[in-house]
């Protein structure tokens, strides 16, 4: 599938992203669905199988590969034609054929992306130009991926995307900083630290933001917390760098 979404950086230096054809959306707590189609509800087993096959990255998929995913525990023959059912209901509930079957490979039409693919084109954008998106691009990755689907396969590409999107959201943040954006910056920083209580590089990002809009006492609590947590939980103290922050803020 060709590549669809891509960036340009204006003199901002702002990345923004836009993309053209169907989009399928994966990210969210909303359910997976074709954008436009809000009024058709996709069965379980075609979001599954839409996404699955979106997360090949535009690379066919084998039906036995796509059977073990779906149908572990299915004889063959049985998983065979559990998909050939599938396959057929799917592009029968939509308004247009979005899956493409070649004997025994399966993939999405050229025609179908997803917010998936332009949040990696965030992501990327992010690590190679330093630049920061827009906010619709930072959003994206705010957002769970495929959190309806509970197979196997969906939760390895679920914990991949969460490392991926909270190491991009972090350095969002400390750009935001860095630009003077603190309270941008808090936000992301507070996100971060819901996310992942004992992270300490995100609280790092907190205590600076928090500081910088003149609330050390609340980064002051942060710390306390963090340290209280990090005793209890994995028995270590907090990087005493970070208690510094706070006399260097004062």
């Amino acid at each position: 599938m060709p590549a669809i979404w891509h960036t340009h950086a204006p003199i901002s230096g702002v990345i923004t992203v836009e993309g053209n054809g169907r989009r399928l959306c994966l990210l969210g707590e909303d359910g997976i669905h074709v954008e436009g189609h809000g009024d058709i509800r996709l069965s379980l087993s075609s979001a599954e199988l839409l996404a699955y096959l979106a997360l090949r990255d535009g690379h066919w998929a084998r039906r036995p590969a796509i059977i073990r995913a779906m149908w572990p525990d299915a004889p063959e023959q049985q998983g065979r034609r559990l998909l050939s059912r599938l396959l057929w209901r799917t592009n029968r509930d939509l308004p247009e054929r979005l899956i493409e079957a070649e004997g025994e490979l399966v993939s999405l039409t050229d025609g179908l992306t997803s917010d998936w693919e332009q949040a990696l084109v965030v992501i990327e954008s992010i690590e190679e130009t330093g630049a920061l998106p827009v906010p619709e691009g930072a959003a994206l990755l705010r957002r769970p991926l495929m959190a309806e689907v509970s197979a196997s396969w969906a939760d390895e590409q679920r914990a991949h995307w969460d490392r991926q999107r909270f190491h991009a959201l972090l350095r969002v943040g400390q750009m935001l900083l860095a630009d003077g954006h603190v309270r941008q910056a808090e936000d992301t920083a507070s996100f971060l630290t819901s996310w992942d209580p004992l992270d300490e590089p995100s609280h790092e990002l907190l205590v600076r933001s928090l500081i910088g809009m003149g609330a050390p006492g609340r980064a002051a609590e942060s710390l306390r917390a963090l340290d209280k947590r990090l005793r209890r939980e994995l028995g270590v103290e907090a990087d005493p760098q970070l208690f510094a922050l706070l006399r260097q803020g004062s």
